[in-house]
């Protein structure tokens, strides 16, 4: 079979991109063929990371609306079995409109559960709608997106989370000087990084100054390198983005590694990648019991509530412990082979399906 994965915009630090790539390794391991389609922007022009026998083609014109053609005409022109699509999108409802393509439809985190403002909510809910009517695939990234597609749409969905992606790395030497608690991610608004924040000044104010370091970037850096500046954390580092080997060593080493998460609907429905990168460090992690992480790691993080006091209750505790051992995450039950197995079963479920004659009743 051909896949065709269909993706928008650079994917410079793109982490929803890991998804598109290793599927598309896997499925090339079993003889099937793979194309990317990608906007011709100049960073998606250098490497990405892809397996060697992927195919790459460029979608002309992304600043404009001559894009729409372009990639109509480009998904025409390589004639794929199954285009893979993420989430609903204006751009894909553009590209396939009134073609019988069949499509993996792939939800994660979707936008219909946010509130984006009247209009954009509108276009959001018709194009989710719309691959969601779609003839082919669906499939949901967490257990909480699955039986919400029971309850709201009647409909059964394969389970295909996110899988475990660094790749191997030696232990090496140790960044560290001192025990040090980790936390990485964007720093967006939406996600709860001030919770880590927020907790060191709770710590501070009980005479404690851990070392804590967040890696990561996003427009919200500077304001909280600001809040370090102002409360004088001497103790916390934001160095900006950091990646591979040295990302790695960061994790590996830790002391402690850090993953706030409140309970809300977005999280809900999130399949956080950066759960495994945490897992495949084999340190404790302190997190909460939200969403999809008791079906990633099971009961082996230390569960609190997502909130500055509980995070600083637990951050104090474990850095009272001169050697805390590393921990087991059996990661040997997610791996991307199965979950492309998992697509591959709901594929060929789909087309079994397919190839059964209709029932015509009998009548007297």
């Amino acid at each position: 079979m051909h896949f065709c994965f269909v993706t928008y915009g650079s994917w410079e630090g793109n982490a929803g991109l890991i998804r598109h790539r290793q599927l598309g390794a896997e499925l090339l391991e079993r003889g099937h063929r793979v194309t990317y389609v990608v906007d011709n922007v100049p960073y998606n022009h250098a490497s990405l990371e892809l397996h060697p026998r992927a195919e790459v083609a460029f979608v002309a014109h992304p600043k404009s609306l001559l894009q729409i053609p372009a990639r109509r005409k480009l998904i025409k022109q390589l004639r794929p079995d199954y285009v893979h699509l993420l989430n609903g999108h204006a751009k894909s409802y553009l590209a396939l409109v009134g073609r019988k393509q069949k499509i993996i439809g792939d939800w994660d985190e979707p936008r219909t559960l946010k509130d984006l403002g009247f209009a954009r909510n509108m276009l959001e809910r018709f194009v989710d709608r719309w691959q969601r009517n779609r003839d082919g695939v669906k499939v949901t990234c967490t257990l909480y997106l699955q039986q919400l597609f029971r309850d709201r749409y009647a409909l059964e969905t394969a389970h295909i989370p996110h899988a475990p992606y660094l790749p191997t790395y030696s232990t090496g030497d140790s960044p560290f000087t001192a025990p040090t608690a980790v936390y990485m991610g964007n720093f967006y608004p939406a996600w709860d990084h001030d919770v880590v924040l927020e907790a060191a000044l709770v710590l501070k104010k009980r005479g404690l100054m851990p070392r804590i370091v967040l890696m990561g970037a996003g427009p919200d850096l500077e304001k909280w390198r600001k809040f370090v500046a102002e409360n004088g954390l001497s103790n916390v580092e934001l160095p900006g983005f950091i990646s591979g080997e040295q990302l790695w060593l960061r994790l590996r080493h830790a002391h402690v590694n850090l993953f706030p998460i409140r309970d809300t609907l977005i999280n809900r429905t999130r399949c956080p990648s950066k759960v495994f990168a945490y897992a495949q460090a084999s340190r404790p992690i302190i997190t909460s019991r939200v969403g999809e992480l008791p079906y990633m790691l099971a009961e082996e993080p230390i569960y609190i509530e997502s909130t500055p006091q509980a995070f600083a209750d637990a951050i104090a505790k474990v850095m009272n412990d001169p050697s805390l051992p590393d921990v087991q995450y059996h990661l040997e039950k997610h791996s991307w082979p199965d979950r492309a197995d998992r697509l591959l079963k709901a594929i060929q479920e789909l087309e079994s399906a397919r190839a059964k004659p209709s029932q015509i009743p009998e009548h007297a």
